[in-house]
């Protein structure tokens, strides 16, 4: 198997029926080049004189090219390529990865497939295969006849732009924005739109960290530096012949409210009015007005993989879907044994650790509950109970002699010296137990061992970890369960939160992360997943 292929495809509602054969050559990238079936594979000196499209009469084309990837589920990089569409003519095919294999959606004959691949694709292996994908039970007709236009487009060109028909022009300079976070289709197909529009310079803000904040799970959204490195990657992917500007942009309005040369808008139908409003602060800056072009996003043709998902082509899904899911292999960690398999499970106050825990439990991990060890240790004869009478005082006791916990609370969450010392007194301590209480379930047969611990990090714990999986929750959800759970005031809640890690900081030195945010089946569907990969990874099955 092949990492880069190319699809020379002359009709698009091919795509979606050979793809699944294209996926069992190729593992990563795809590129997609249109040759419609009434011209020559190889341009020819007679059609200097025939009169070509302008570039933005192919959106449809492009568009369509790119839903047909959107009917099943696969991982491929798919690149539709756009250099062609603004020059037929142009003979030679730039790729800035390797070609592999080569399909063909029709039949040609041999000498013009092979002056093909070597005269006009530009980085090709010398071993490149060559593959023709017949279906002799199909024709031309039968495949525009067997979708509707609803079947083939998850993206339209808004009825805003057909009704002043600004879809058609074309611009010296082109301007868009967006998070751009993990390039899925929606994306690919906004920034193609700004291509076929453009004739020399594209403008493209991404945004930076400032503006993040609002949005779903955006801890878990990629830095701005690499999001603006495969936008640029994308664009010089599939047109390497035009200027391309990308920078951060930490307001809504990033260059456009300063940049004369500007001449159109690059939008979304959800972020319309936003073009509007760039119109506005231009217009009060003295600048010239920007015709706004509109992408419509529909809904993805198949469907979503959890009811808690937006009906569309979203940045959002996509990181809901990364949930439960390996973000990073783990290390080798020399300082502990293969066996067993330990995993520290943490996560900032009702974050839903515990529920988590349960669910691996069942599973069949074995689970210590590090809260609950603390609480043996120093109990009425524990081995840490002297030392908590030692550091705070018999005013810590109840009536029967045991450690109050609130009591402790209320002194350690108001004065940080004294947690401090709690801390040295039970982290060392509670180590020990936990390493002894993991061989003893692993000779019992445990092979996972779940460490529940809120403190995991603070305490280093991780270091004696082979993966850290961590549950994450927003301050504010955490404020409202801890509100709830603990029959707190906000103010009191907030002041209990105030210590913890930043979940930035939890997502980093996590191998795999969950959300309790939505239902019960959801939070089990990641449990599942993360498990069957565990699985997976432990017995040599995962995918290298």
């Amino acid at each position: 198997m092949g990492k880069t292929g190319l699809f020379v495809v002359s009709n698009p509602s091919r795509i979606r029926r050979f793809l699944p054969v294209i996926q069992k050559h190729v593992q990563n990238t795809l590129y997609v080049q249109f040759t419609p079936s009434r011209s020559n594979l190889v341009p020819s000196s007679s059609q200097k004189n025939e009169t070509f499209l302008t570039p933005p009469h192919h959106s449809q084309t492009v568009i369509k090219l790119y839903s047909q990837t959107a009917v099943s589920n696969h991982n491929l990089d798919v690149r539709v390529l756009l250099s062609t569409f603004r020059d037929p003519l142009l003979s030679s095919i730039s790729t800035r990865k390797k070609i592999e294999v080569v399909f063909f959606d029709r039949t040609y004959n041999n000498d013009e497939v092979h002056r093909f691949v070597k005269s006009c694709l530009s980085n090709v292996t010398q071993s490149c295969e060559i593959v023709t994908l017949n279906d002799a039970s199909t024709n031309d007709k039968e495949d525009e006849e067997v979708e509707s236009p609803r079947d083939n487009f998850y993206v339209k060109t808004s009825q805003h732009n057909i009704m002043n028909n600004k879809t058609l022009k074309v611009y010296d300079n082109v301007v868009l924005g967006g998070t751009f976070d993990r390039l899925h289709l929606g994306h690919r197909i906004i920034l193609s739109e700004a291509v076929l529009h453009c004739t020399k310079r594209i403008t493209v803000g991404v945004t930076d960290t400032p503006m993040l904040q609002s949005k779903k799970l955006w801890e878990l959204i990629a830095p701005c530096c690499k999001r603006m490195s495969s936008v640029e990657d994308f664009l010089n992917d599939v047109e390497p012949n035009l200027e391309y500007n990308v920078v951060p942009i930490t307001d809504p309005y990033g260059p456009t409210r300063t940049d004369p040369t500007l001449q159109m808008i690059v939008v979304s139908a959800e972020t319309y009015k936003g073009g509007l409003k760039v119109n506005d602060l231009r217009r009060e800056n003295g600048l010239s007005q920007l015709d706004i072009h509109t992408v419509e996003l529909l809904e993805p043709l198949c469907g979503v993989s959890h009811p808690e998902e937006e009906l569309k082509i979203s940045s959002s899904n996509e990181r809901m879907r990364l949930l439960g899911t390996q973000l990073k292999l783990p290390e080798p960690n020399p300082l502990i044994p293969n066996h067993p398999y330990i995993i520290g499970l943490t996560g900032n106050v009702a974050s839903g650790k515990s529920s988590v825990a349960g669910r691996l439990e069942k599973l069949g991990a074995g689970v210590i509950v590090c809260d609950k060890l603390a609480h043996e240790l120093y109990c009425k004869g524990g081995p840490c109970y002297d030392g908590m009478r030692q550091l705070f005082g018999d005013g810590i006791l109840d009536s029967q002699g045991e450690v109050d916990r609130k009591a402790v609370g209320s002194i350690v969450f108001n004065d940080k010296e004294k947690l401090r010392s709690l801390n040295e007194l039970l982290w060392p301590a509670m180590l020990t137990v936990i390493k002894e209480r993991a061989q003893e379930m692993y000779r019992a047969g445990k092979e996972v061992i779940i460490v529940e611990a809120a403190v995991l990090l603070q305490a280093n714990w991780d270091k004696h970890c082979h993966e850290v999986w961590t549950c994450l929750i927003s301050p504010e959800e955490s404020v409202k369960r801890l509100q709830s759970r603990n029959n707190l005031s906000e103010s009191d809640a907030k002041a209990r939160l105030s210590n913890q890690t930043a979940n930035t900081e939890l997502v980093e030195k996590s191998n795999v992360v969950f959300c309790t945010l939505w239902s019960p089946e959801f939070t089990q569907v990641q449990v599942n997943k993360a498990w069957t990969q565990l699985q997976q990874f432990l017995h040599g099955d995962a995918k290298q």
